[in-house]
């Protein structure tokens, strides 16, 4: 029998021991898988809200605005009222995106702080989608104002440039499905 410390120590004790290490030890090694995990889906959901296409409808809209005013031929008053609805709607849309960043940073924190509240992630994850819909609205609403403003020659030239906008989707999904025909017969 081995001696510990001047006592005699049973082998049956020393297994028990070693038992109860390896089972704390896979205890804690299922904690950080967990904790790992969520992360991860935090991580996924972040990537999927940041990776929204709103940004880049913004930035084809203002790369194509003066080009639809100058087709437009608008008069000094509707030009007036253009700009007005324009800076109201770029105002909405920039206070809801500072909110969605906001909610953005308090789960980057939680997640930074490991200290996850599964209910305010889904919540927080809820409200941006609803901040995001409305933006979409919010665009949708600036594109009906404008063109209760307009002359019907200058309607039939605004609709124009909302299929011109649609055209930017459809085109990328004809390269998408070119690129996926090349890698396919590339494979045979």
């Amino acid at each position: 029998m081995p001696y510990f410390l001047g006592t005699i120590v049973k082998p049956d004790l020393i297994d028990g021991c070693q038992n109860s290490k390896k089972k704390n030890i896979t205890k804690q090694r299922g904690e950080v898988m967990k904790k790992s995990f969520f992360i991860f889906v935090l991580f996924v959901i972040s990537a999927t809200l940041i990776a929204q296409p709103v940004g880049r409808m913004n930035r084809n809209a203002e790369k194509s605005g003066c080009k639809i005013l100058d087709k437009l031929n608008l008069t000094p008053e509707q030009e007036k009222q253009f700009r007005d609805i324009t800076f109201e709607h770029q105002k909405k849309v920039i206070d809801l995106k500072s909110q969605i960043e906001k909610n953005r940073l308090e789960i980057r924190k939680m997640a930074a702080d490991n200290k996850v509240d599964e209910k305010k992630l889904i919540d927080i994850t809820d409200a941006n989608s609803k901040l995001q819909a409305d933006i979409k609205s919010s665009s949708v609403r600036r594109w009906i104002a404008i063109n209760n403003i307009l002359s019907e020659e200058q309607k039939a030239i605004w609709s124009k440039h909302l299929g011109v906008m649609d055209k930017y989707g459809r085109m990328f999904s004809m390269i998408k499905d070119h690129i996926k025909e090349r890698v396919k017969n590339r494979m045979r």
